[in-house]
């Protein structure tokens, strides 16, 4: 198994990063990724049903993405293999699989920090904070005892949900819909990043998650919104959890923002009307 060492394979598979969205119609821009993948498969067959796909992926050909990441898992189980996997589950916004094979590469090869990061990342969007707060024990053993920024998350979201009476699986089935509602449009998430939001008598989680710019983020908010509506989840599941979708220009504007804000928080007092409005023109920019 070449993976690495193959410089076709390296260079397709970061090509097809670049892809923005997941649709069907995409078959003829993704033709020249096939033949190549099945030209591939005489040099190393594993790294061409691993490209294979993730066409599929970007088809969303969700079938056929399984076909043939688990071929090339039965051809070597190696934890490469199953990372692989893992971020295309990932990118298809089938979460709770993702952490799965994630966690099953992270077995093969525990001391690998890229496995450990990713197994990191896509722990919360399964709502599995108990997990999280595993992985970032095992982070924090890796890292000489220093403490990960994210350490403390496990028990302020379970203050959180505990306020409300609910519990880490009240979570889970709540972000369960919400990646079902986006895997089953062609919205490929760039960047998720939740936070606890503290009042004086409550809390609550929140998630953004981040789309390109190429898609009007509202459609998908509204299809998730859908979704969760149409879905039986705790009743004050919501008091708990909130969402919003966001494109990347807006996310990195208020990313700015807040850190801006956090830096001079003891001389700002007032937005500067000039800065608004340019925020006010680029936010309606995104939306059109």
């Amino acid at each position: 198994m070449f993976f690495r060492k193959q410089p076709d394979f390296g260079q397709l598979l970061r090509e097809l990063g670049t892809f923005s969205r997941r649709d069907v119609t995409q078959g003829l821009k993704l033709a020249t990724y096939k033949k190549a993948a099945q030209t591939l498969l005489k040099k190393d067959a594993v790294s061409a049903h691993v490209l294979l796909g993730l066409v599929a992926c970007l088809e969303h050909d969700i079938a056929s993405m399984h076909a043939q990441y688990l071929q090339a898992i039965e051809l070597s189980d190696s934890h490469l293999s199953l990372m692989y996997y893992a971020l295309a589950l990932e990118k298809s916004c089938l979460w709770n699989d993702a952490a799965k094979y994630a966690l099953l590469a992270l077995d093969r090869a525990p001391q690998e920090p890229k496995l450990l990061n990713a197994a990191i990342g896509i722990a919360p969007l399964t709502g599995r904070f108990s997990l999280l707060k595993k992985l970032l024990s095992q982070w924090q053993e890796s890292h000489e005892g220093v403490r990960h920024p994210r350490q403390d998350d496990y028990e302020a979201v379970t203050d959180a949900l505990t306020r409300q009476g609910l519990a880490e699986q009240d979570l889970k089935s709540v972000l369960a819909a919400v990646g079902t509602a986006f895997s089953e449009t062609d919205a490929i998430v760039l960047q998720c990043r939740y936070e606890v939001v503290r009042g004086k008598d409550s809390a609550f989680i929140h998630y953004r998650f981040v789309l390109p710019d190429s898609l009007v983020a509202t459609y998908y908010e509204d299809r998730v919104s859908e979704k969760l509506s149409a879905t039986a989840c705790h009743p004050r599941i919501f008091d708990a959890f909130s969402f919003s979708v966001e494109n990347g220009t807006l996310y990195e504007l208020y990313d700015c923002m807040e850190r801006e804000l956090a830096f001079s928080a003891d001389t700002i007092k007032v937005p500067d009307p000039d800065k608004m409005k340019l925020i006010e023109e680029l936010i309606r920019d995104v939306e059109v």
